[in-house]
């Protein structure tokens, strides 16, 4: 086979563990979040207990990068492919990380179901997964616009982490003997404000991967306009 047509392979293939590792994060994310919301500490325990499979993925996911980069020494859009997939497996990999994190917090958070309903926590939810869902759509039409309206959605995660922040620390102050469910239930908040960031980052990287364009470097002022 020649070598163009066996990289081009090789990077088909690369993708499709790439989909593969998205599909498993986002149905972790969605039994995490069932879990959470619906008080299922037996399903939160499955998802704890999935989380080797992410790992393990992200680690075949790894190799097969560096056996392309030593192999074929690609350039140009080849390499970018690269490059994009060894970050979005890092993030993929986070998130799956995240969601063993809700599922851990689960028990203690359905001791106190109703303090839940008072936090934007299943607005942020609903929030993340879509986010997540989209930027796979993105990955996969090669949709620069959709990637970037997952960037934008992240600022609305942030607000609500933020305001899940200021209602419940205000409600410690007044319900002292709750505050070992409102420390879970700040960190389900900060883990879904990290779910929501990695897939931010993401989106980024899917920019990357179509325009060559790195948004961080982008969104960075010029060392003039960073002294004034």
């Amino acid at each position: 086979m020649p070598p163009l047509r066996r990289l081009n392979d090789e990077l088909q293939s690369l993708r499709h563990l790439l989909l593969d590792m998205t599909d498993r994060v986002d149905a972790q994310l969605a039994d995490a979040l069932n879990a959470l919301l619906e008080h299922d500490v037996e399903l939160a325990e499955v998802v704890a207990d999935r989380d080797r499979q992410v790992d393990a993925l992200e680690l075949e996911i790894d190799r097969q990068c560096e056996r392309l980069l030593a192999l074929h020494a690609p350039v140009a859009a080849d390499l970018r492919t690269i490059i994009t997939a060894v970050k979005v497996n890092t993030d993929l990999e986070r998130i799956g990380d995240h969601c063993r994190n809700l599922a851990r917090n689960t028990p203690h958070v359905s001791d106190a179901s109703g303090l839940l309903g008072h936090t934007a926590i299943p607005e942020m939810a609903d929030i993340s997964r879509t986010m997540l869902r989209r930027v796979q759509e993105a990955f996969l039409k090669q949709d620069r616009l959709l990637a970037r309206k997952v960037i934008a959605s992240d600022l609305q995660v942030n607000r609500l982490h933020a305001e899940n922040f200021e209602v419940l620390v205000t409600h410690s102050q007044s319900c002292p003997q709750e505050a070992s469910a409102i420390v879970h239930l700040l960190a389900v908040s900060k883990a879904l404000e990290r779910i929501a960031d990695h897939v931010k980052n993401i989106a980024g990287n899917v920019v990357f991967l179509i325009e060559g364009v790195d948004l961080r470097r982008a969104a960075r002022p010029a060392p003039e306009e960073a002294t004034e």
